[in-house]
């Protein structure tokens, strides 16, 4: 494959990812991540982080940085609010879960709330959902975050809790009986009895 074949290749991946991609998504397109090297040291593209880099014209994308930089990171509470647009601003820091004790201190370091789940209630719900760029982050569906904000462990403040209850009551997508069967796993179900009877 000649440099122009690569460069092509290239350029419709960057395209199809929103600007950005990983090395090793470039290695199974056939692009050695050398290659990726010499066009960041050329100035075509921007090295990110370690093994993400995005076209230099991209915006950058924050929460598509940490999915990157934590793959295994679920956007969750607060973050998971913004990114359904349940909440009336951004977050001060964003919240991502991991499952069992996941323990990273460059992520604390950096403002970033770390919540640890079990092993079973981890992979419930898990979602794809478009950050404000336009690119896909991994995030907790609205059913299951509603669910968990009620939990004494998150312990969201009651005026959040109001805004994205009723918010979510008046969106035509909206599915009662999976919160309430959520809301029977989270142990909230008397607490979310009580907003529906207010807001329905």
């Amino acid at each position: 494959m000649n440099v122009n074949g690569k460069e092509k290749i290239l350029i419709n991946l960057l395209s199809e990812r929103g600007g950005r991609i990983t090395a090793k998504e470039a290695s199974f397109a056939g692009i050695h991540r050398m290659f990726l090297k010499q066009l960041a040291d050329a100035g075509q593209i921007i090295r990110v982080e370690r093994g993400v880099y995005q076209l230099a014209t991209a915006q950058e994308d924050e929460l598509l940085n940490l999915q990157h930089r934590c793959p295994t990171g679920i956007f969750s509470c607060e973050t998971a609010l913004f990114l359904h647009s349940l909440i009336e601003r951004a977050p001060f820091t964003w919240t991502m879960t991991f499952k069992g004790f996941y323990h990273s201190p460059s992520l604390a370091k950096n403002g970033i709330v770390v919540k640890h789940s079990s092993k079973n209630l981890y992979p419930l719900e898990i979602v794809d959902v478009k950050t404000p760029l336009g690119n896909s982050v991994r995030a907790y569906s609205v059913e299951r975050t509603l669910c968990e904000i009620m939990t004494a462990k998150v312990a969201a403040d009651m005026q959040t809790i109001i805004y994205a209850i009723k918010t979510y009551v008046n969106r035509k997508e909206k599915n009662i009986p999976k919160l309430m069967q959520l809301a029977k796993i989270f142990h909230v179900e008397k607490k979310l009895r009580a907003y529906l009877e207010v807001l329905l």
